[in-house]
């Protein structure tokens, strides 16, 4: 079954879709084009805020760097669509504040890393 299991040509179709603007999720992580950059964002699995600490983020960031390259090299359509695109890739983690919006924890943009906790 691979990698992504029964979900590949779902998947595949999700991928081809970015260009157009159409976000796809995979799992806890949403991809979207925004301007010139991919935009790969997962949200945390702590549940308080006032638990989240840097190096939780840190451990989070690189499973979402993980997940993305994975993915990447499971679909070369992705990466087909960064290079025709000129895209820069940004990942995000974030906190999910019960639905009533999302807190960015930090980003990171060639493996630069932006706090914003």
């Amino acid at each position: 079954m691979g990698l992504f299991g029964r979900n590949k040509d779902n998947l595949e179709n999700a991928i081809s879709r970015l260009p157009d603007g159409i976000p796809f999720k995979y799992g806890n992580i949403t991809i979207r084009i925004t301007g010139s950059t991919l935009m790969v964002t997962s949200w945390t699995n702590t549940i308080h805020y006032k638990n989240i600490t840097k190096k939780n983020v840190e451990t989070e960031l690189t499973n979402l760097k993980t997940t993305y390259y994975d993915l990447a090299n499971t679909y070369d359509e992705l990466d087909d669509i960064v290079e025709r695109n000129n895209l820069i890739i940004e990942f995000h983690v974030a906190y999910d504040d019960a639905g009533k919006g999302g807190i960015g924890l930090c980003s990171e943009i060639n493996d630069v890393i932006n706090w914003y906790i």
